[in-house]
């Protein structure tokens, strides 16, 4: 195997691990995936797999700003 094909490899994570990153559980992810919402992922037979940096960028376009608490008068 070539050193380009174990480092796209360990690019990847699992569906567990992803969830497990992320602190929410498998059925939490998947419900989400079929629902369109999350980073892509990867369908390889009938394993899924995130890239880490889909997962990164994803994560990224969910930050939010606090917003400005109003003072009381």
């Amino acid at each position: 195997m070539e050193r380009q094909d174990m480092d796209f490899q360990n690019d990847l994570l699992t569906e567990l691990q992803y969830a497990e990153l992320t602190g929410r559980n498998v059925r939490s992810v998947q419900r989400e995936r079929s629902q369109r919402i999350g980073p892509a992922f990867i369908r390889i037979g009938r394993k899924i797999y995130y890239r880490k940096a889909a997962i990164e960028e994803w994560l990224i376009a969910q930050e939010q700003s606090q917003p400005r608490t109003r003072r009381a008068v």
